[in-house]
């Protein structure tokens, strides 16, 4: 199997070490490796992802997006030459915005 590598890298630092993923295999291999007690919805779903393109199921955009969502969400994406992303908060818990009305 290929590495699937598309774009721009996407930096995550865990446990004060900066890595790469430089595509999906990438991000798969990552996910694997993830605290077991820290897998949630979104891990899930970024995990679900890869798979999936791997197997071309859904294009490797789709999947890195998926993980750049995940990391963004767990506080491990790094910004362009920058220090981590504040952590959102707990996934599991968060309900969606409800709608906003805007003024006429």
């Amino acid at each position: 199997m290929g590495t699937m590598k598309i774009g721009m890298p996407v930096k995550v630092k865990l446990d004060e070490q900066v890595e790469e993923i430089e595509g999906v295999s990438d991000a798969a291999d990552f996910l694997q490796r993830w605290p077991v007690e820290r897998r949630g919805h979104v891990y899930r779903s970024a995990l679900n992802a890869c798979s999936a393109a791997i197997t071309a199921q859904i294009s490797e955009s789709d999947a890195m997006k998926a993980f750049t969502g995940f990391a963004r969400v767990t506080g491990i994406l790094l910004a362009e030459g920058g220090p981590a992303m504040p952590e959102a908060g707990p996934v599991h818990g968060r309900m969606p915005n409800p709608v906003r009305h805007l003024p006429k």
